[in-house]
């Protein structure tokens, strides 16, 4: 009986890799921050281990720019997107198109596919400018091109 050597450490990231891009859930993000963008960052490596994600990495570039890396259940994408909100983002149209499809589509198939993983990459930058804001502490939603 001959003995298998095991898989090296690049043939199974690659398996995992093409298994990821062919459930599609693979995301880049931007959002704007009102904040410090370092901070939000801190902020939200803190809130997604909360909600049982894991924070891949973490990168805080010159110029008031950070990025953050994670990947959740896609049980989780409705909480993982209430923490983005939560932590004051203003997330592009894009952005916040990407995320409600994926929303929807969990919910349509949340039986087959709560396990899938799901993995965002979110680039932050610092707003120049402060969000127009009514009385009652609600903001102007962003505008969808």
């Amino acid at each position: 009986m001959a003995l298998r050597a095991p898989p090296d450490e690049a043939s199974v990231r690659e398996i995992l890799e093409q298994s990821r891009a062919q459930k599609g859930w693979d995301m880049s993000l931007t959002a704007l921050c009102f904040d410090d963008a370092p901070r939000t960052v801190r902020f939200l490596t803190g809130a997604v281990m909360a909600c049982g994600g894991c924070v891949l990495s973490r990168r805080f570039d010159p110029g008031d720019t950070a990025a953050i890396e994670f990947e959740f259940l896609r049980a989780t994408c409705v909480e993982m997107y209430s923490i983005l909100i939560a932590a004051g983002l203003e997330l592009s149209a894009q952005s916040h198109r990407t995320l409600a499809n994926l929303c929807q589509c969990t919910r349509e198939t949340l039986e087959t596919t709560a396990a899938d993983s799901v993995r965002i990459e979110l680039t932050i930058r610092k707003s120049r400018t402060k969000p127009h804001c009514e009385s009652g502490g609600s903001c102007t939603p962003p505008i969808v091109a």
